[in-house]
């Protein structure tokens, strides 16, 4: 983790990373409205949803009113479900549909997610997600499009579209990428078209010894730069790699699950760190690891000299010492150990990406679910340390700080709290504090901490507001997921979970509180 990003994201497909880491159908009555301060309304339905006529729009997209959140009875749960028609509210097109991944969550219910397909390219966050209980789907979400076009050829050739990526880090030594690119679409920042791109995985590293691994892409009309999305984030099968100031990962092994205790005191707190975060995954939502499904849980300690950083590379969590000024050894703290994980949870679920809105959600639940790890090992106590990152390792010999602060995220001089101040290019651990006092405030109840509004929140607990952002996190967000839609998917969320009127009300004064509209 590097000042600026302390603690860098991880790739897709794993799960961990560091400090800068299901819904019921709900009646239209419970989904618009709150008693605390929430004045929004439910949106109108954009489209007509003949095809499906007991289904509800609960969400739009603002800009064109279509809808990317349907409730209801929305047919049988048979393989492939009412897909056609499911799509058509969408303005989708099962046939560009794809099942990418399905996962049945702690109450049973089963979660489809589709990724799309255009002339055979990936429509990149074009997304559509079924969720069904018993042998009916009650609902679906997702941004995918039929209807907007692309065009089918590109205009530059892949080592055009390597060089421009290339040149997006100049006065950097170092760096390189594949010469063959894949093609993609990716939607424009209108939403009113499909940008043809090449994907160039740039890699090298940084001025402070952190990998780059960037999934740079680059415009296949005219070698400009649509976007640069970082895959490094800066279990109980346990190994833990010791690198004695090394780089080459993962290093010799220095403990393992059945193995005995190390020599070396990181090696063995490390260890328990992991230990604790798989056991609060498990105890609180049933999840086996990173993957869902047991997946082993690797970290390497000691790596490079003085490093002031952690990292998630996709594959397992690497920790420096840090300098002793900045930061403490990295390996020691939970929160950060549970920070990367986390971004590896969101890698195998909703996968959000690391850029713009959705990049600060993603930065969001890595930080939120590094500090109800540390709430769990602590006994459930809430204390002033649950609500600071890192403030274990953070400047150790100055006391009482922290890298981030869930309860007053302006605390720490750049974070954001307040949604009308996001612009498109806010780092995503300052824009994560939106979210991250969201949930503050859910969990624990109050007012802005600076006045920015005068909503009043009751608190509902950590234990509930965690499950809700949990169900919403691998259930509901898509790659593409906004603070807006965030609000009204946690909202359902917290609806199919059970839980009471009042407390779903809780979910959006929350946000309404840090200015979601």
């Amino acid at each position: 983790m590097t000042i600026k990003t302390p603690f860098n994201r991880g790739v897709r497909g794993n799960w961990l990373s560091l400090v800068g880491l299901t819904l019921l159908a709900c009646a239209p009555a419970a989904c618009t409205g709150n008693s605390q301060g929430d004045d929004s309304s439910a949106p109108a339905p954009g489209v007509s949803v003949d095809t499906l006529p007991n289904a509800q729009v609960v969400d739009v997209e603002a800009a064109t009113g279509i809808p990317t959140l349907v409730t209801g009875d929305l047919g049988a749960a048979a393989k492939g479900h009412a897909l056609a028609a499911i799509a058509a509210v969408f303005r989708a097109d099962a046939s560009e549909l794809s099942l990418k991944s399905e996962f049945t969550d702690p109450q049973g219910e089963v979660h489809s997610r589709y990724t799309q397909f255009k002339n055979g390219l990936e429509v990149l966050d074009g997304e559509l997600v079924v969720h069904s209980r018993g042998r009916v789907v009650y609902a679906a979400n997702g941004s995918a499009r039929a209807d907007i076009a692309g065009p089918a050829k590109s205009t530059i050739s892949s080592a055009s579209a390597v060089a421009a990526a290339l040149r997006t880090y100049a006065g950097r030594e170092g760096l390189a990428a594949e010469p063959r690119t894949e093609l993609a679409y990716k939607r424009s920042d209108a939403g009113d078209s499909l940008l043809l791109v090449h994907k160039v995985t740039v890699t090298g590293t940084q001025d402070d010894g952190t990998p780059i691994a960037d999934l740079v892409l680059v415009n296949a009309a005219d070698g400009s730069i649509v976007d640069v999305v970082p895959s490094i984030h800066t279990a109980r099968n346990r190994e833990v790699h010791n690198l004695n100031g090394g780089t080459s990962l993962p290093g010799p092994v220095a403990r393992t699950e059945t193995g005995a205790a190390s020599s070396d005191a990181v090696v063995n707190n490390n260890f328990a760190r992991l230990g604790s975060t798989y056991d609060t995954y498990k105890a609180l939502f049933n999840r086996d690891s990173i993957n869902g499904s047991g997946s082993k849980l690797i970290s390497s300690v000691h790596y490079s000299s003085r490093y002031n950083n952690a990292f998630w590379n996709g594959t397992q969590m690497v920790y420096g010492d840090g300098d002793g000024n900045t930061f403490s050894n990295l390996a020691n703290s939970l929160d950060v150990t549970a920070h990367e994980l986390t971004h590896g949870v969101t890698s195998n679920t909703s996968n959000l990406t690391y850029s713009g809105q959705s990049g600060g959600l993603n930065e969001s639940l890595s930080d939120i679910f590094g500090q109800v790890v540390e709430w769990y090992a602590a006994g459930k106590v809430v204390s002033a340390g649950t609500w600071q990152v890192g403030e274990d390792v953070y400047t150790p010999n100055k006391a009482g700080d922290a890298l981030r602060y869930l309860n007053d995220p302006k605390k720490d001089g750049r974070s954001l709290d307040y949604y009308p101040d996001f612009t498109s290019g806010v780092d995503v651990h300052y824009s994560s504090g939106i979210s991250n006092l969201a949930f503050y405030l859910l969990s624990q109840g109050g007012t802005h901490p600076r006045g920015k509004t005068t909503t009043q929140v009751t608190g509902i607990g950590i234990e509930k507001a965690a499950q809700i952002f949990y169900r919403a996190n691998t259930s509901l967000f898509t790659a593409s997921t906004t603070f807006s839609q965030a609000k009204t998917w946690t909202a359902q969320a917290a609806q199919q979970l059970g839980y009471s009127t009042a407390e779903v009300n809780s979910v959006r004064a929350a946000w309404t509180a840090v200015g979601v509209p």
